[in-house]
């Protein structure tokens, strides 16, 4: 019953998480520009190698990185293979997420920011991968 009774709120999470996502994407060009600008302006002060370009490309890692581990987890708790099946979740979301955005304004879908999203996930999946593992073998005293 403890797997199944933390699926819930582990799905929850997941979903609240795409809704951030795709909420991200709808935005049309010139406030998904402002925003990032934003986020350029508080970052230089630490990361004065930062520009637009990287900031954007680390956002879109940095979301499906986090998707990842919660896509790990949803399945973990189900008893599948995780791993393989948070990529191919997240790849689905990832192109999902691409085609939203070919019908924003000013926006337009790339098959790049799809392959960079399915690392994000591949990584973030991979690092709850170690994290259990490393928990586990913690509980079992190695």
């Amino acid at each position: 019953m403890g797997k199944r009774w933390r699926l819930w709120p582990a799905l929850g999470a997941t979903v609240l998480w795409l809704w951030f996502i795709y909420a991200r994407s709808a935005q049309p060009a010139d406030i998904s520009r402002a925003e990032s600008e934003g986020v350029l302006e508080l970052l230089l002060h630490v990361f004065p190698f930062l520009n637009m370009v990287i900031v954007r490309k680390l956002a879109h890692f940095t979301e499906f990185f986090l998707l990842g581990g919660l896509l790990y987890l949803d399945w973990s708790l189900l008893g599948k293979p995780a791993l393989l099946l948070s990529a191919l979740t997240g790849l689905l979301a990832a192109a999902a997420d691409e085609l939203l955005q070919t019908f924003v304004p000013g926006r337009s879908g790339q098959l790049s920011d799809v392959l960079l999203d399915l690392f994000g996930v591949i990584v973030g999946a991979g690092l709850a991968l170690l994290l259990r593992r490393r928990k586990e073998a913690k509980g079992r005293g190695a």
